[in-house]
């Protein structure tokens, strides 16, 4: 009976990477990382290693964080329509918002895939 290998650690932080900026095109698969990053965070024992989890891990999280933030201004288009004013500036700040978080993530998920690349620890 032969034992069968999964991904190591390395390829599995390069998928959480690659996850974390198709989230610009699906956005979802950052819940994949974020799920994926504190999943492996305890079983690894690498220093170098475990600061690009924390980093993925934090990122999401900081992400999952700010949308949050953005749709609770979108709780007045319950009640106000769009073309009114109040409605009118939470949608745009909402938008604002949620377009931030997005870039945000992106910048981590760059700077991360940057830093592994070298093969540096990253804070």
């Amino acid at each position: 009976m032969s034992a069968q290998r999964g991904l190591s650690p390395e390829h599995k932080i390069v998928i959480y990477y690659v996850l974390m900026l198709l989230t610009c095109l699906l956005g979802f698969t950052f819940l994949i990382a974020l799920w994926g990053s504190y999943r492996a965070l305890n079983h690894t024992q690498d220093v170098w290693l475990r600061s690009h989890q924390l980093w993925i891990w934090r990122g999401c999280m900081a992400f999952l964080a700010i949308i949050l933030l953005s749709a609770l201004f979108l709780l007045p288009l319950i009640w106000l329509p769009i073309t009114q004013g109040i409605g009118l500036y939470s949608a745009i700040t909402a938008a604002s918002i949620s377009g931030l978080a997005t870039l945000w993530l992106i910048y981590r998920g760059v700077r991360g895939l940057i830093y592994w690349f070298k093969g540096k620890v990253i804070y």
